[in-house]
């Protein structure tokens, strides 16, 4: 079995090759024991590229491209992490996702659907509107969460994952994502979808209210983010229960997610 220095020399030898993804998912298993690795561009809010995939497991990946890049991702945090225009870095889910994130009904339905049970991602902004990531998973095959000790492994190789990045970049000159400037944000197609769909007229706030709820923040959080105070945050929240006769974020999840393709596809037209 080769050694980290081995995958790694192996690794550095496909920079600007078509078998470089490969070759570094096996250098970074060789950091840390993953069950699953996925690396995917950003570019913009254009519905996400994947550019490589592997499992040593269940497939996780496969309700990827029927659930997750129709519409899935514009509540991810890592997609939020991108268009924020974060630091570059390791970062484990929970350190740039919402308070609660976890409890969220996405999570549930996408991070519990698949069995990922922990998830460590190589972030790194390229320009100033991309964004490669590479997020290496455990799952239910395993059914463990990475140790201290295995991050910490990875950790000592994160400028060098960097720096293979941006040589493969350079070398390669990948030729950016095409990607248009949506006609209206997220939220205006969310209240056109709703309008359309449902007959519904939201307002801003109330459509912004939703999204957040469904990115997995809490009312605290909503609050900060739109620079009002949690109990207006409330006042809004039973607007928009009321206005869509929804009693919970289950039901809210379930109105909204068609509402997001529906959406989604008619921004990438």
């Amino acid at each position: 079995m080769d050694s980290d220095l081995d995958s790694l020399s192996t690794a550095i030898g496909t920079i600007g090759k078509p078998g470089f993804y490969p070759a570094v998912a096996h250098f970074l298993r060789r950091c840390i024991a993953y069950d699953n690795v996925i690396v995917i561009a950003f570019q913009g809010t254009a519905t996400p590229a994947v550019l490589y995939r592997e499992i040593h497991g269940p497939d996780v990946f496969s309700y990827l491209d029927e659930q997750y890049l129709p519409a899935a991702y514009l509540l991810d945090p890592i997609y939020h992490y991108h268009l924020k225009r974060g630091a570059a870095g390791l970062y484990r889910l929970l350190e740039v996702a919402p308070d609660q994130f976890r409890r969220s009904r996405y999570y549930k339905w996408y991070y519990g659907k698949i069995g990922i049970t922990d998830e460590i991602s190589v972030i790194l902004p390229q320009g100033d509107n991309a964004t490669l990531t590479i997020s290496m998973g455990k799952d239910i095959s395993s059914d463990q969460l990475f140790t201290q000790k295995a991050e910490e492994n990875l950790r000592r190789y994160e400028s060098v994952i960097m720096a293979l990045l941006k040589a493969h970049r350079a070398a390669a000159q990948e030729t950016p994502l095409p990607t248009k400037t949506p006609a209206q944000s997220i939220t205006d197609s969310l209240i056109a979808a709703m309008r359309a769909l449902h007959n519904v007229t939201l307002s801003r706030r109330q459509a912004e209210v939703a999204l957040l709820i469904l990115q997995g923040h809490s009312s605290p959080s909503i609050g900060l983010h739109l620079d009002i105070s949690p109990q207006t945050v409330k006042v809004f929240r039973k607007q928009l229960y009321g206005k869509c006769n929804l009693s919970s974020q289950a039901e809210l999840f379930a109105l909204m997610m068609p509402l997001l393709e529906y959406a989604q596809k008619n921004a990438d037209r």
